[in-house]
């Protein structure tokens, strides 16, 4: 039979809550829960990077086993990796001011007469979602650096050009002053040699 264990708490940006729970391998968990004040999650992804709210990951010896964002309630369900213990941490995403988060949890270790593979198809969770989850944010990531680069090389093209066109007018005034400069000086040679020529 499935075990479940109710948790409420509070949390508030940069302090992260976690409990600890040991699993046996291939074990499914399906952690129910509510957070009534946050806004609803929006289903876009990038609306999803500006949303204030709570963060849900499951980390073990290896690494993260499994993370996703919290709407105001509902479930998470994922199979462990291993055996041993598990940690089952929250955080505040976003600019939260200093407002506490309040989580209502409920764990359950096991199902009760489910077929544990239905559960985790359902849910649409598991160790694969999670690698797939983590190439798209790679791919978002790199999406956004060749944005970034393609702004920075646009920027430095426009410098060169408007550089260049100074410097190409700089080049010509410097010619015309020389030239001017140069007619001052013969005209004034010239109006000398005669003045002398006249004494």
């Amino acid at each position: 039979l499935g075990t479940a264990e109710g948790v409420f708490f509070k949390i508030k940006q940069n302090h992260e809550k976690c409990f600890i729970e040991l699993l046996d391998k291939d074990e499914v968990m399906i952690v129910e829960y509510k957070s009534p004040d946050q806004a609803e999650l929006p289903p876009e992804p990038e609306a999803q990077t500006y949303h204030v709210g709570i963060a849900f990951k499951v980390v073990n010896s290896k690494g993260t086993v499994f993370q996703s964002r919290a709407d105001k309630e509902g479930r998470f369900a994922f199979t462990s990796p291993e055996n041993g213990e598990h940690r089952f941490c929250f955080t505040v995403e976003g600019h939260s001011l200093g407002q506490d988060f309040r989580v209502h949890l409920d764990i359950k270790a096991g199902l009760d007469n489910e077929d544990p593979n239905a559960v985790v198809k359902r849910e649409h969770l598991g160790a694969m979602e999670l690698k797939v989850r983590n190439i798209g944010d790679s791919i978002e990531r790199v999406k956004k650096e060749q944005k970034y680069f393609r702004a920075r090389e646009v920027r430095f093209k426009q410098t060169s050009d408007s550089t260049n066109f100074r410097a190409q007018w700089f080049s010509v005034i410097q010619i015309v002053g020389m030239i001017v400069v140069t007619a001052l000086h013969v005209g004034y040679l010239r109006h000398y040699f005669m003045a002398k020529k006249l004494v």
